[in-house]
């Protein structure tokens, strides 16, 4: 396709408009151009070649130097300061002096080529060979400008649907978080905040019918679109089983590692999830490769000694058991995504879970959602303007004292 329209820039007769106020040269250098095979239109002055130049276009463009009105070079200023930039037109001029001052001043105006009286045929067809290969040369420009401009457009558009489905499946995963509200006397906090657009961390808390609370935590390998498309099905169908024993919960997390397992994909999650029962305080835990639970208290934060297992998706058969913990008066339950402990400051020194615990004493006393946004803000500020390496998320759960709960049977 282009070298079929390049030859036909090729083929066809060059356009030309010339101006001089001497007549006879005018015919003598028309003829010698139309003889040449070229389209050539003639003005005897500026106004003419300007009317001209108003409603045609040309290739080339010859003008005298010296002209009454407006001289040669006037007008080569004016047909450059009028000309479209989208079409070339090389501009030639026609002069019997040819001191190096006439020529930069010429040249300064915009001129191309140059020639000199008196005129020989030769000259003229160096200057139509040089205006040819000027114009294809352009319009071979011109077609990859505008073949770069559409795959540009193109570009354009693919990226703003990208971020419209990426900005769309953002959303989709913020709608997962659990609601920042007190439910049947307990209170929760979360941070979240994507490494990327989109997480492949998810947070959830689930009321189930017999008055348990269901709780969890992924972190599924990697960031972007495949980590949160994995840790969005975790989500689902953790919230799809809705375990509410600890026999039914081991079920379910034993099916969904199965599920993640039988993929056949690299791809494998971090978990931890756990029933929470608030008439008694107690719950269990089951640990999948997943960063140990804090219990938080005034003048007391600890680990919780709950036993880990193979994270989900390494092997079929793995087995998954349940921790029993119970959760006094005036503690939190802190759940974390390893991004949290292995976020590190300017110098590469990771946080680590002795520095997160540093954190959480420093507004042990303070309300759960302020402990949250006091370990959040630190988190940040051992980034500064890098950014998370790894998405961050972090769950902190208390029972609030005085307030009925519901029954377990």
């Amino acid at each position: 396709m282009a070298t079929t329209s390049n030859q036909q820039w090729n083929d066809r007769p060059l356009k030309i408009l010339v101006v001089d106020d001497d007549e006879l040269f005018l015919d003598y250098i028309t003829w010698e151009l139309e003889a040449l095979s070229c389209s050539v239109a003639a003005a005897t002055d500026a106004t003419q070649a300007l009317a001209l130049l108003d409603v045609q276009t040309f290739d080339m463009f010859i003008t005298d130097w010296q002209m009454p009105g407006m001289d040669g070079i006037a007008l080569v200023q004016r047909v450059r300061s009028l000309h479209s930039q989208d079409r070339f037109l090389h501009v030639v001029m026609t002069t019997a002096r040819g001191d190096s001052e006439t020529v930069r001043a010429a040249l300064d105006a915009g001129v191309d080529d140059f020639l000199f009286k008196p005129l020989d045929r030769l000259q003229l067809e160096l200057a139509m060979a040089s205006a040819r290969r000027n114009v294809l040369l352009h319009h071979r420009l011109q077609r990859r400008n505008h073949h770069l401009a559409a795959a540009h457009r193109r570009t354009r558009d693919a990226y703003r649907r990208v971020q419209a489905d990426l900005d769309a499946a953002a959303a989709l995963h913020r709608r997962l978080l659990p609601e920042r509200n007190v439910s049947d006397g307990l209170r929760l906090a979360w941070a979240y905040r994507p490494a990327q657009h989109i997480s492949g961390d998810t947070i959830g808390v689930l009321p189930l019918r017999n008055g348990a609370r269901l709780f969890f935590l992924a972190d599924v390998q990697g960031h972007g679109v495949p980590a949160a498309l994995a840790s969005f099905h975790i989500h689902h169908r953790l919230t799809q089983l809705a375990p509410d024993s600890p026999d039914a919960m081991v079920r379910a997390i034993v099916d969904l590692n199965r599920e993640i397992a039988s993929q056949n994909s690299e791809s494998y999650a971090t978990l931890i999830c756990g029933l929470l029962f608030p008439h008694s305080r107690e719950g269990w835990i089951i640990r999948a490769g997943h960063p140990p639970p804090l219990l938080v208290q005034p003048g007391r934060i600890e680990a919780l000694a709950v036993p880990g297992a193979f994270p989900l998706g390494w092997f079929t058969d793995a087995e998954y058991e349940p921790s029993h913990f119970v959760l006094p008066p005036n503690a939190r339950l802190v759940l974390y995504s390893d991004g949290v402990t292995e976020c590190s400051d300017r110098d590469g020194n990771a946080l680590e879970m002795e520095g997160l615990c540093d954190l959480l004493a420093v507004a042990v006393n303070e309300p759960i959602a302020t402990m949250v946004r006091t370990v959040e803000a630190a988190l940040s500020a051992r980034r500064g303007r890098s950014g998370f390496e790894d998405d961050i998320s972090l769950l902190a759960l208390e029972m609030i004292e005085g307030v009925k709960t519901g029954d377990s049977d």
